[in-house]
């Protein structure tokens, strides 16, 4: 089975000056989102800024959590806090080195940003009101030993959610894969709740966002466009009259890595919708 960790920056917010703001802990939904999707987290940490809490320290004593060390030299873009962005890309092109095609990368901010950027018109993918995600004060050692009793269900998510946007947007006929993939998917959210809602982990209809780190700009005008890919797609939500939960995939243009700076094929974001409570 392949690893699959993630690393997370500080929560931030691009500037129209330039730069970000970074400030405050990881939403605790967010870790706890991340904790139980992913076999690893990585939270960098510098000779700069070191950023932690409770839930951080806790996992750390764990092998569920990591911090690469990074350390900078000089002067780093305008000081306004890149070099979150830069430990961030650093560790993920170490854990590359290491476990290579197992790690990504999660930005707690609505909008991407990345040291060595570009614009460039891409497709996001959008899981909202349907991903089932502990609440806040979920004990973290309930969704370690979740984790291990229920490998095979989370396991069995993840491999639909890397593989279903790339299975779409590849197809032939794509209408035909998004009902194809989104059924199994479906399928799988239902199992992996049912578990969670058996093991009495409290939880809620949350979302899940990522950006593919591929310039589409000269496709679009190929057919890909054309065949609809900018939609909502409706899934029978898992709470009884729950509205609006489903699927969003659609071009956007966005900030893209350099893949030498950044080597992720995917970027998650903090989603901008909101949460559906159950």
């Amino acid at each position: 089975m392949l690893k699959r960790g993630i690393v997370i920056s500080p929560p931030f917010q691009p500037l129209f000056t330039g730069g970000i703001r970074c400030g405050g802990d990881p939403d605790p939904v967010e870790l706890r989102k991340y904790l139980l999707y992913w076999d690893q987290i990585d939270y960098p940490s510098n000779n700069l800024v070191h950023v932690s809490s409770a839930d951080i320290d806790f996992l750390e004593t764990t092998d569920a959590l990591k911090r690469t060390r990074v350390a900078f030299q000089g002067r780093i873009q305008s000081g306004n806090g890149e070099f979150f962005v830069a430990a961030q890309e650093a560790a993920l092109r170490e854990n590359q080195k290491l476990e290579p095609g197992a790690w990504t990368l999660a930005q707690l901010s609505g909008v991407p940003f990345y040291s060595n950027g570009f614009e460039g018109l891409g497709v996001e993918f959008e899981l909202y009101g349907m991903l089932p995600v502990p609440v806040g004060d979920t004990p973290l050692v309930d969704i370690l030993e979740f984790k291990e009793r229920r490998r095979a269900e989370i396991e069995a998510f993840r491999i639909h959610m890397d593989d279903i946007y790339q299975r779409i947007i590849s197809s032939a006929d794509i209408a035909r894969a998004k009902t194809t993939e989104i059924g199994r998917l479906e399928n799988a959210i239902k199992d992996l709740d049912a578990s969670l809602r058996e093991s009495g982990i409290k939880r809620f209809a949350g979302n899940i966002r990522n950006t593919i780190n591929m310039d589409f700009s000269g496709i679009i005008g190929a057919g890909l466009g054309a065949a609809g890919l900018s939609s909502t797609i409706g899934l029978s939500p898992l709470v009884a009259g729950l509205a609006g939960a489903g699927i969003v995939m659609g071009y956007r243009t966005s900030t893209m890595p350099q893949s030498e700076t950044c080597p992720s094929g995917l970027s998650y974001l903090s989603s901008v919708r909101r949460n559906f409570h159950y």
